[in-house]
């Protein structure tokens, strides 16, 4: 068993204009947020969607300092033209790749956002790692499935829903079940601070995990449906929710058992990531 702590971060931003994001309003909690997770045995700290914008230099000390791998919401570029990533920093303090945002919004890129243009799987100590930010995950394909496609043990989606945010975990069980790997769904919590640039009153939170249960074939999953923990219609140790403020949600990860996962609805070779879903159907047939 190799056992991965995620934390998603569900931070609330202090700023109340993009000029106090861009000032670094954000940068010191960020850091405080990661004590807090590093101290909840976290070995994957995973924050929001653009937060906290800036601070890189003082996320890669911190990682560092923590001795924990930790992705964080970065602007690449000049207020004029930049774009929306999240970083993987490593333990080392070393930023091992940014994934861009490839669809950023239309307001976005009114405030000088550069879409992307690819998706990438990034080996490291706590497995492979894909990030697929915001709606690039929920309305877009493409970044998930080069993610899975690529076997990504785990799919970061950090996100900033500025409305309807309890809709968010529906969209990570969705992805989840569509595509039987770990989802750590993370959004910028609700805060009390009005957003001044934006004209939504202030929304956020229900940041959501989704982790595949640990069975090797589908005979144990259908035997998982009928005897999991609350009952076959529970969410209970599958779906892991936060309300709205800000908190930080633990999950463990065993990235084995993720590997051998056979997938909700098909068998696939987790190594490789290549889907198999004949036998899935044959099976299903036959148990009629």
């Amino acid at each position: 068993m190799r056992n991965v702590r995620v934390a998603a971060v569900q931070a609330v931003s202090s700023a109340a204009t993009w000029d106090e994001k861009w000032a670094g309003a954000d940068v010191a909690h960020a850091l405080t947020l990661l004590d807090r997770a590093a101290a909840g045995g976290a070995d994957l700290a995973c924050l929001p969607e653009l937060y906290p914008l800036v601070g890189r230099e003082e996320l890669c000390a911190r990682a560092r300092a923590l001795g924990i791998h930790v992705v964080a919401g970065l602007a690449e570029g000049r207020r004029e033209s930049w774009r929306n990533t999240s970083a993987i920093i490593d333990p080392s303090g070393a930023v091992l790749y940014s994934q861009t945002k490839n669809y950023p919004t239309a307001g976005e890129v009114d405030g000088g956002v550069v879409p992307g243009d690819t998706f990438e799987v990034v080996e490291t100590e706590v497995g492979r790692l894909g990030i697929v930010i915001c709606a690039d995950f929920a309305f877009f394909q493409d970044g998930v499935e080069t993610s899975r496609r690529e076997g990504a043990d785990i799919l970061l989606n950090p996100a900033l829903w500025f409305a309807l945010s309890e809709a968010f975990p529906h969209t990570v069980i969705g992805r989840h079940m569509e595509y039987s790997v770990p989802v750590v769904g993370v959004n910028l919590g609700r805060s009390s601070v009005t957003f001044r640039d934006s004209m939504f009153p202030p929304a956020g939170g229900y940041s959501t995990v989704c982790v595949p249960p640990p069975v090797t074939d589908l005979d144990q999953l259908w035997a998982w449906f009928c005897d999991k923990p609350g009952g076959i219609d529970s969410t209970e140790g599958f779906v892991f929710t936060l309300g709205a403020g800000e908190d930080i949600l633990f999950v463990d990860i065993d990235i084995d058992a993720v590997r051998a996962f056979p997938g909700y609805y098909s068998t696939r070779s987790p190594e490789r990531g290549q889907e198999a879903e004949a036998p899935a159907r044959e099976r299903v047939a036959a148990s009629r």
